[in-house]
Formats: structure tokens, sequence, C-alpha cells
């Protein structure tokens, strides 16, 4: 019987202190007795799965999270390739065929980790020197990092939830188990994912133990996370609310702050973020290597430098630090385009920068948008909200009078301005089902720079090896 391929090997790779849990025992299994007869052998499992997702993996644009982030850009609209290298198929949409590199990382990267979190799940409990709020917190992490790797997924391998609540979507596995399972539908992965951000909330409430590191996830970012999905769910109220809640206590980045360099987790305001230092650095294979203009990656010695593209320039304010302060305008093949110098790590962390995950900024623009779109009196809060943000980001901030919809409008806006290169403008253009526009690119790669919204070709085809090797998922279950 044919056996779930990403089952076969698990993490080993964990931090330090708990290297005498793994290394006695075979790479191809955990001993759950050794792993889980304490809480520091469970804590171990998730730390070897948040290094895998900030780790290097056979190619140079395989570097984790941050990988399918730049993915995810390079995908939409705002960033313009001047030399086309690694990302190449990412950036002309020519990346999603099963037996392709990028549909076999993404669903290899993100099921391995599930594996794992799913033997914490089950055997956190059996830890013998820890009370049981320590416990729920272990668990509290591992749900939310499930729900977080079923919601990446879900992303790329499905058009977005609304109107295809009845697709085909993910296997889902919430043990630890070996045989394969059938897809289930959109809205049952969704239903996952909620359950268990929710279960994560009420646990980390409970628990309320700081987290030891911005690596590890929390109840601020079990927030976050559960935004981002009622955003796609076009929940308005639940997105408000947890957005609300996650960044309670976080103040936004202030113009120095912004302008840093998005290199050091130290000296900015994020949520979470994966901390990388010199012995961790992937060097060019790193997100900084392909993005920062600054050091010398793959971009900044101009193998395949990446630009802030026209379009989005001109719809930019005078006053923005953003526009006056981050941008440099240059050309590629004669296309006008803007060198932004917003994640810049030469003379301070170089090639060893952090990875930002969530910051308050995002979560201030998900209640916005939210709110705007709820209308009546919560109109009046997400021009409050945008004024928040205007107040950092220009010289002298204009007034937010927008209202209806050139209220949401300037929201989405401010959304790719703000998080430009952090990984949502793919993500955004599924949810608003936008399509693509791709007029003012040297490469468009698509006939006539235009692919229309949901189109097969943005979402991936399963893995042909886990048609392969699952039982359950044949040629007929693959997405058109």
């Amino acid at each position: 019987m044919k056996k779930i391929l990403f089952y076969i090997l698990l993490l080993v790779g964990v931090v330090s202190c708990s290297e005498d849990f793994l290394q006695t025992s075979p790479s191809a299994s955990i001993s759950d007795d050794k792993v889980f007869k304490t809480i520091e052998g469970a804590k171990a499992v998730i730390d070897g799965v948040t290094r895998d997702w900030r780790e290097y993996h056979d190619y140079h644009d395989q570097f984790g999270v941050k990988a399918i982030d730049l993915v995810s850009d390079l995908m939409g609209e705002d960033i313009v390739v001047g030399r086309l290298h690694w990302f190449r198929y990412d950036y002309t949409i020519d990346n999603r065929e099963a037996t392709y590199r990028r549909t076999g990382y993404v669903w290899s990267l993100f099921y391995r980790g599930i594996r794992n979190l799913n033997e914490v799940i089950k055997h956190v409990n059996e830890a013998t020197n820890a009370t049981e709020l320590e416990k729920g917190h272990v668990k509290a992490q591992a749900l939310t990092m499930r729900a977080y790797s079923y919601f990446r997924l879900i992303q790329h391998f499905q058009q977005t939830y609304v109107g295809h609540e009845s697709d085909p979507g993910l296997p889902l596995y919430t043990e630890p188990m070996n045989e394969g399972k059938p897809r289930s539908t959109v809205q049952e992965v969704y239903d996952l994912i909620v359950q268990d951000l929710d279960e994560a909330i009420t646990l980390f409430e409970a628990a309320n133990i700081s987290p030891r590191d911005i690596s590890e996830v929390d109840l601020s970012v079990a927030h976050g996370i559960r935004a981002r999905v009622a955003l796609v769910m076009n929940d308005w109220p639940a997105a408000a609310l947890h957005a609300q809640a996650a960044r309670t206590g976080y103040s936004l980045n202030t113009p120095a702050q912004y302008m840093s360099g998005f290199d050091n987790a130290t000296e900015m305001v994020w949520m979470w973020g994966l901390p990388v230092n010199e012995e961790q650095s992937t060097i060019y294979a790193s997100f900084f290597s392909h993005l920062d203009m600054t050091i010398g990656g793959y971009a900044g010695l101009g193998y395949s430098p990446k630009y802030l593209c026209q379009a989005l320039y001109q719809q930019m304010q005078a006053g923005d630090i953003r526009r006056d302060d981050l941008l440099q305008a240059t050309s590629t093949g004669g296309v006008p385009v803007y060198i932004n110098y917003k994640f810049a790590a030469a003379g301070d962390k170089e090639f060893s920068a952090d990875y930002v995950m969530m910051r308050p900024e995002e979560m201030l623009l998900i209640e916005a948008e939210a709110r705007a779109r709820m209308g009546g009196a919560d109109e009046a809060t997400a021009q409050s909200l945008l004024q928040d943000l205007w107040d950092v980001r220009f010289t002298t901030p204009p007034t937010v009078t927008e209202t209806g919809q050139a209220l949401i409008d300037r929201i989405l806006l401010e959304r790719r301005i703000e998080l430009w290169g952090e990984g949502f403008a793919f993500y955004d253009l599924m949810r608003l089902k936008k399509g693509l526009n791709r007029t003012f690119h040297r490469y468009a790669a698509i006939p006539g720079n235009t692919i229309p919204a949901e189109d097969p070709v943005f979402i991936y085809k399963i893995p042909q090896s886990e048609i392969d090797n699952n039982p359950e998922i044949t040629e007929a279950d693959q997405n058109p």
C-alpha cells in the first residue's frame, strides 16, 4: 500500500539544549517515550519546526517560509524583477505543475511541520515535569503553528475561500499517522484552521506564560493569524476583533524604526519574527539576498534585482517617508522603477538579518479594512486607524477624509505600500478576486499583461510525489 510521502522524515535538527532527546533515535522516527517525557522535549520539537521554517533546503530559492513570502510578492503586481534568475518561474506565473520544485517544496515544508506538530498535540500531556497550564501553553503553540501551516497551504492549492467552500481542499491530518487521506473541502480546511486557533487562544489565555523568544508564537500571534483567516473568509467582525486583540500592547513602528532596514528584530516592533545569527545565516540562499539591494546577494549584485513598480509609486502621496526617503528612481529595460531600501541590512546584520513574520501595522490595517467594510459607526473607527498609521508615515500627515468604497480602496492601497515585500501581494489579489495586471513590468510574462481573477494558473497542482504515494489522491483529484 502506498504511504504518504511527507511522513517519511521527521525533524531532528532542533535547538542544542534538546539534542539529547532526538539524536539517540533514528532520523526516520521520533521516540515518543523519550521526547515527550519532559516538557523540554515537546518544546524541542516545536523549535525544530520553527528552525525548519527559516532554513535553507537544497536550492537557493528554498529558505523556509520567507521564500514562500517572496513567491507571494513576486506573483503580484508591486515588485518588478530586473533580470530573471532564481524565482523566475514564480514571477512569470509558471510555477504550478505537479512535477515542479515549487509545488513540492511548499507542500513538503508545511506538511513536514504538521506531522511533527501533531506529535506534540497528541503527546504533550505525557510530560511529567510540567503543570497542566504549562502543557496547555505548549499545545497552544502547536495548534497555532498547525493552523498557520494549513492556512498557507490552502491559499496556494485552491482558490480563495469565498465562492469555493465546496471545492477540493487539502488532506487533513490531526494526528500523527502513516496512511494518506483524501482531499477535504475548502470549508473543512478552514473549519479546522479556525478550530485550532480558537482552542489555542483559549489555552494561551489560561496559561498566561510569556514567550521565550520572538520566534515563539504566543497569544498575540494566534489572534493575528485568526484575523488573517477571518479577512480571507470575509468575516469582518471576527477580523476586527482578533486584529485589535493581536496588537494590544504594541505600538506602531516610528519613522526611524521603519527606515532602520527591517533586518533586526531588536530595533523594531515586531509581534513575531525569526531571528538569524551569523552561524544560522544561509548567505545567498536567504530572503535578504534576493530582495535587499544593499548587500552583495542576488539582488544587490545585479543577478536579479527587485524594484518597486511604477504603478504603485504613482499612487503614493508626497511627504510619505516610504516614498520620499526609501525609494530611488531607476529603470530596467526602459521601464521606470524604484529601488526600495525598506529591506537594507548593510552595515548592521548583513546576511544574518532577521525575518519579520507579523507586525502591529498589519493588524491595524486588517481592523481598518474590516471596520470600513462593516460601515456605519465602524467607518469612523476605520478612518481613525488609518490616521494613526499616517501619523507615523508622513512628515506632515494628511487627514483621512475618505468614506465608503473610497475608504476601503485607500486602506487596500495602504496594505500594498506598508506591507511591500512582506509576502501579502498574491494572497490579497486572490481574496479580492482582482486578477493580475503587469502593464508596468519589463517581464510581464503573460499575454496582454493581464490574467483574470480566479484563473487556474494561480493555484498549484498537487505534487506528483503525493499522487504517487497517497492511495487516496489520484490524477482524477488533481487541480485543473
